[in-house]
């Protein structure tokens, strides 16, 4: 009889490769569930992982959210989310934590911190007026049955350096428009052509009003309407009021941008953003 023997690097290779497979079997199971579920959850709240991470294991049931702190979040006192499209409802950590939470949102994540040390399994419940998703799944806000188009603070999308969107109850505004530079857009459809008169429900503190704005309509790189205006005193930044605007005309239906541009900032800030109405006008 012939032994045949295996030479030590076919071994060493068919090692590596059944090792590998065994790592990428355990990190699909692993990133399948989180490491402990809580038991003060519901039982239909389903873990969200492309809302967790490090700091969060982040839990859903319709339109509530349990945050979940990691270890290393419990430790430090301080935790972020990713920023969310929907208005807060409500927050406050659930289960009897008396110590105090801040919430501050980011332009592109919310942050949450505690200075008084929490329980290791607290958890944060957030209920929101609308589904929380992440930016990236809204879409493009559709007309009412009148052909009208209401854009909301929460599908704004914001650029710049300190423009974000602030979904607090007593806020649920586009703010923080101190930097000329910073824009928002929203993306809508239009399904009729024709003339649009426009309002713009804004916030200004007192003393703040009178700087120089323009709302652009774009298709893809091509504008196809523009409207400056000027904001209007409201006597604070939190006292909502409709500001309108004036008319523009898209000459077909599709799917398109509304973008808001600050020209000039009279004093410390542009305005806030709450909501805007496109209003389909009789032929």
């Amino acid at each position: 009889m012939v032994t045949q023997r295996t030479p030590a690097s076919i071994i060493t290779i068919a090692a590596l490769i059944t090792l590998c497979n065994l790592s990428s079997s355990a990190l699909a199971q692993s990133s399948a569930s989180p490491p402990s579920r809580p038991a003060a959850l519901p039982d239909q709240a389903k873990w969200m992982p492309a809302l967790s991470g490090d700091d969060l294991n982040v839990y859903r049931d319709e339109q509530t959210l349990w945050l979940q702190p990691t270890p290393s979040s419990i430790q430090a006192r301080r935790a972020n989310l990713p920023r969310l499209c929907a208005p807060i409802r409500s927050l406050g950590w659930d289960g009897g934590q008396e110590t105090e939470l801040v919430f501050v949102p980011e332009p592109d994540h919310w942050r949450f911190s505690w200075k008084a040390a929490v329980a290791p399994k607290a958890l944060i419940k957030m209920v929101f007026d609308g589904d929380p998703v992440l930016p990236d799944e809204v879409s493009p806000t559709r007309p009412a049955g009148d052909a009208s188009v209401m854009l909301h603070a929460h599908h704004a999308s914001t650029f710049g350096e300190k423009l974000r969107y602030e979904p607090q109850w007593y806020k649920n505004t586009v703010g923080y428009w101190t930097i000329p530079a910073d824009y928002a857009t929203w993306e809508f459809k239009l399904d009729e052509p024709g003339r649009y008169s426009i309002a713009v429900l804004q916030g200004c503190g007192e003393g703040q009003g009178g700087s120089d704005a323009l709302i652009s309509i774009r298709d893809g790189t091509s504008t196809v309407a523009e409207l400056p205006f000027q904001t209007i005193d409201t006597g604070h930044f939190q006292n909502f009021r409709w500001n309108h605007l004036g008319d523009v005309t898209v000459a077909k239906e599709g799917t398109y941008q509304l973008r808001i541009d600050a020209k000039r900032i009279a004093k410390g800030a542009l305005f806030d953003v709450r909501a805007i109405h496109l209003v389909k006008q009789a032929k």
